[in-house]
This record gives structure tokens, sequence and C-alpha cells, in this order.
């Protein structure tokens, strides 16, 4: 065994039993997914869940997590899956074949079931994920229920749905020498090709010819037509369909940060799987289920591991390492309330990218964030948390022991802020890469809606629209907030008599509160390179001159610090054409 692995291997901490991830597939094509086991006297039910597509899952990924845990504590067994190409799952959206692959994906997490013990199986999934989950029970024999959470049941519709969606963004198009190919088309950061759209638009459950189980729980959308048609064809097929209105899927899918766990429906859906009778049938007695937590893939050509890890009662992250041992440790923290694949999934790509190259990167959920429990007293999907700092510390001290001899912290929004708040306290990092901070300097219950980077942002768009005719036309109606023009004027007029009294106090060393230039002349003076990539529009870089005033201009002609700005980018580079660039900015500023 290498020497990377014995490390790895030695900072093992084994997850709850009642809460294991694993991996399964075949072994050139890893497949990811959680099994919570019931610490009940169990049912025999195991729910298979099957999640959204895309963005989608993102914002859902709380919400699919709160329901396993509600089927756990019911009696179920219930295993959550991160379909094939998505999520920690090998490959991505532009491999062929998709919708086989995510079929392929519930058989997968079906057999896992079987295998820790369920002897019938409910499959419950939304939005596509209904849609496949339909299919998939259409293959097998021995799923006893589904529930489909507002679905859409043609995929003509599913992918009209998705264009609107796309179109409604207002991202910047590719410029012409990074033109997306042609037969991808975009949703909300993740692609469709012409062939899985070929696929998708040939599905259509008002045509299926058999009902696809015996009992059948439709949850739709209480702010839409129900799905009356699809009810009526699935009763005609001989299904028992209980249709149901329920609240929630909207909030479920807001933005991670603002995204709502819908409780009506886990009810719902957790009273359903529950109450499916034993079946009558024999069944194939399966193999007991042995959780892999590791896998060897191929990327770009190298040999790389993937394994997941707890890093301590609370913190989950997934370590990607080369065989050998490491030329350094990469850490990558959360963006906002999105899980450790960060936005987009970029995380999953760049971790398999530094680690072909030699890197051991660490995705990491900080604590009450996507797998990570948060800690004793404290709230969950809290983005600016108050332990966020030490959890970081936690993984800075795991890779350190690890082998590490280098460390670096990337993180994107509030993950910006974390990463130079866990250099500040002093851990052993050696090199920060922030992108696009929106804050330097967070209080516990601040609002965000006139925080710095708000009123940053107002002042660049106000000084933007100044000269059109247009605004002062609204101006002149009464269609402008006044009261915010003069928050930000208020703020504009403050920062510029506190700018200069700053940079006095600052050459007379004498200390003031949340002093931005002072703390990073303090970390440049401990030798942590500090690199900022900034979407051009992002407010924060103008936040970051502003307050680290004649400090950044200093340490940017020593090379201490460095900004690279990417135009075009929205603050989570959604549009797909900004991913390359991004990744060889990170890159760059890991290296230089």
């Amino acid at each position: 065994m290498n020497t990377m692995s014995i490390n790895v291997a030695d900072q093992r901490t084994v997850a709850p039993p009642a809460e294991a991830g694993f991996f399964s597939g075949p072994g050139s094509r890893a497949r990811f997914g959680w099994l919570h086991r019931t610490s009940l006297p169990s049912t025999g039910v195991g729910l298979i869940i099957v999640p959204p597509f895309g963005y989608e899952a993102v914002c859902a990924q709380r919400s699919m997590r709160h329901l396993a845990e509600a089927a756990a504590h019911a009696g179920i067994t219930a295993v959550r899956v991160d379909l094939d190409g998505s999520g920690n799952s090998a490959g991505d959206d532009l491999d062929p074949d998709r919708v086989d692959g995510w079929l392929a994906s519930i058989d997968d997490a079906c057999e896992l079931a079987l295998g820790a013990g369920a002897n019938r199986l409910v499959l419950v999934g939304v939005r596509l994920g209904a849609t496949l989950a339909t299919l998939a029970a259409l293959r097998r024999n021995d799923i006893a229920g589904i529930v489909a959470i507002a679905t859409v049941p043609s995929g003509k519709a599913l992918l009209r749905e998705g264009r609107i969606l796309q179109m409604t963004l207002g991202l910047t198009p590719a410029p012409a020498a990074s033109a997306a190919l042609d037969d991808v088309h975009e949703l909300v950061g993740f692609a469709l090709t012409a062939q899985t759209r070929e696929a998708l638009s040939q599905i259509d459950l008002l045509k299926l010819t058999q009902a696809p189980a015996t009992a059948m729980l439709l949850l739709d959308r209480d702010d839409l037509a129900a799905n009356d048609a699809w009810a009526a064809h699935l009763r005609s097929l001989g299904a028992k369909v209980d249709q149901r209105r329920l609240p929630g899927y909207v909030d479920m899918v807001l933005d991670p940060h603002r995204a709502q766990v819908p409780q009506a429906i886990i009810d719902a859906t957790v009273r359903f799987a529950a109450t499916r009778p034993a079946s009558t049938r024999h069944l194939f007695q399966h193999d007991v289920a042995v959780l892999e937590r590791r896998r060897e893939l191929r990327h770009a050509e190298a040999s790389i591991v993937e394994e997941m890890v707890a890093l301590d009662d609370c913190l989950f992250a997934i370590a990607t390492y080369p065989l050998g041992a490491p030329r350094r440790a990469v850490i990558l923290l959360n963006a906002g309330a999105v899980g450790h694949i960060g936005p987009n999934r970029l995380h999953v790509i760049l971790a398999r990218q530094l680690a072909a190259a030699g890197d051991l990167v660490l995705c990491l959920d900080v604590s009450g964030i996507g797998d990570s429990r948060q800690r004793a007293g404290a709230g969950e999907n809290v983005v600016y948390s108050e332990h966020a700092v030490a959890d970081v510390g936690v993984a800075v001290d795991w890779v350190r022991r690890a082998g590490a001899a280098q460390v670096a912290v990337v993180g994107l929004c509030s993950g910006a802020y974390h990463a130079l708040r866990a250099a500040l306290a002093g851990q052993p990092i050696d090199r920060v890469v922030a992108i696009n901070p929106l804050t330097f300097h967070y209080k516990p219950g601040m609002s965000l809606d006139f925080a710095d980077f708000r009123l940053a942002e107002d002042a660049m768009r106000y000084q933007k629209s100044i000269t059109s005719g247009a605004s002062w036309q609204k101006l002149l109606r009464g269609k402008v907030d006044l009261a915010r023009v003069a928050r930000v004027f208020l703020y504009r007029t403050r920062a510029a008599i506190t700018r200069p009294l700053r940079e006095v106090l600052r050459r007379l060393h004498v200390p003031f509160g949340d002093d931005l230039g002072s703390e990073l002349d303090a970390l440049a003076g401990h030798g942590i390179a500090l690199r900022f990539i900034f979407a051009a529009d992002d407010p924060g870089q103008k936040v970051l001159m502003e307050q680290g005033g004649s400090v950044v201009p200093k340490l940017v002609s020593t090379g201490r610090l460095r900004i690279q700005t990417i135009s075009g980018a929205d603050h989570t580079f959604t549009a797909r054409w900004t991913h390359p660039i991004l990744l060889d900015a990170i890159s760059e500023a890991l290296e230089r």
C-alpha cells in the first residue's frame, strides 16, 4: 500500500452506523450515495430517494437528507443516491447515455437497500427524479410503491421549462473564443447534450402501457394545476393512486441558503412508504450490504482515489488524492449553503483535476451545511456560522496529519470569508484563495440587506445609471427607492471621510476595529499567500479596495497579494463557459 493510502486510512473516523456514505456500481464507474439505517424495529421497507436534476438537486439536497432521516426514524431503510455523472458519482453531464446511467444508479440503490435488509421497495423522486423513478420501476418487479413529487409527465415539457428558466437568468453569453459546444444546452450551470435531450423528449408518462407500481402517491405542486390526466391514466392501468396537492416544493428548491424543508411532503411520503404491505412472493436472497468507502478512478490519464471521511462527530468531507504522496493539500469550503460538491459541481471537477496533478483535496461541508451535522446548540444551514473557523481548523489538522506539508484553503463567497478568518485565527495555512467574498467582517445577526457589499453593489449600479435617461424618468415617476439611495449616499460619504483617517491610524500603528488593511498586512507578514478572484461586476472587489486601503496595492506590488478578474461571470459562475476560466484561475492562484 502506498504512503498516501496509509496516511489517509490512519485518519479515518468510522461514520455512525445509522448513516453511512458508500460507493457502488462498476469499478470504473463509481456511484455515490448514502445509506440511512433505522435504529428501530424495521418495517422491512427500503425507500430509494431519487433527486431532481442539476441545480434543483443542489437546492433540494438538504430536504432529501431530512426525508431520509425521517424515514429511518420511522423504521424504514433509506438510500439517497447521486445519479451517475452527478454529485460525487463518476462522470459528468456530457457523458453519453445519461438516462440509462441514471436508471442504473437507481438499480444500484435498490440492490443496496435489499442487501441492507429491506424486503420491499418504495421509490420517491422529485421532478425529473420522479420520472426516472417511474421508469426504473417498470424495469423491476419488486417495487411496492412510488411517490412522485412535482412530476412533469412529458419529457418535452420538462425540456421546455428548462429552456424558459435558462432564458430568464440573463447570463452574459460566451465570448466567441470560448463558445460552448453547439449541441449542449445549459440549465442553471448544468448541461443537457443533444443525445440527452433526445432521450428525454421520448419520455411521455401518459403513454405508459402498464402500471409502474400497484400503489402510487402523486404529490403535486400547490401553485400549479394538478396532474389529473396522469393520475387518471395510472388508474386506467390498474394502479391505486392517491393524489394530493401539498405545499413545499417551491420552497424546497429555492437557493440553498433560503431553501426550506417541506415537512408536509416528507410526512406524506414516509407515511405512504411505511404502510406498504409486506410482499407475499418469494424474494431473491441478497447479500448483506458491505459499504465501499473509497474508490480508485481514472482522471486525465492518472489514477486517483476518492474516499469519504468523517473528520469528527459532525464534519463530513470527500478526500480526493493521488496514489503517491501529495505535493500539498487543498481544502475547498462551502459556497453559501451549497454542499461540498460546490456551485455547479465545480468542487468535484476541481478536486479530480488537482488530485490527478498530485494534490490531496478535501471537499468539506462545514458544520450544519450539506452532509455535516450542526454543532451542539447551533442552527442548521447557517452560512456565516460561528463554528466555521474551528471547522476549517479541524480540516487543516486532518490534512496535515495525512501528510500534507503545504495547505491552501479555497472558498467562494462565505467560503472565502471563512478561509480568511481561519488564517487570521492563526491556523497553519500557507495560502488563501478567496473568490468573490462579499464581506470581510460579519457580525452574528447582521442583516445582509444593507451590508457593505450590498451598498457597494448599489453604488456601482447607480454610478452606471446616472447618465441613463430611463433612470431619471423612473426617478421623476417616483419609482426609485429614495430611502435606499440615501443609504448608499451616506455609505459613500462615510467611506470618503473614514478612509483617510484609517490610513493615518495605520501609519501611526494605532489599532482600530475591523481594519481589513492591517489584517491583510499581518497575513502577508506571516508568509501567507493571498489570492483573490473576482467576477468583474461583483461588488466584493470594490469592498476589498475600499476597506483594505493602501495596503492592497502595496501587497500587490510585492506579489504577496494577487487579484484576478473574470469578465462576464456572475457571483457563482453559473454560465458554463465561465467554468474552465474559473478553474484555470484557481489553478494559477494555487501555483503563483
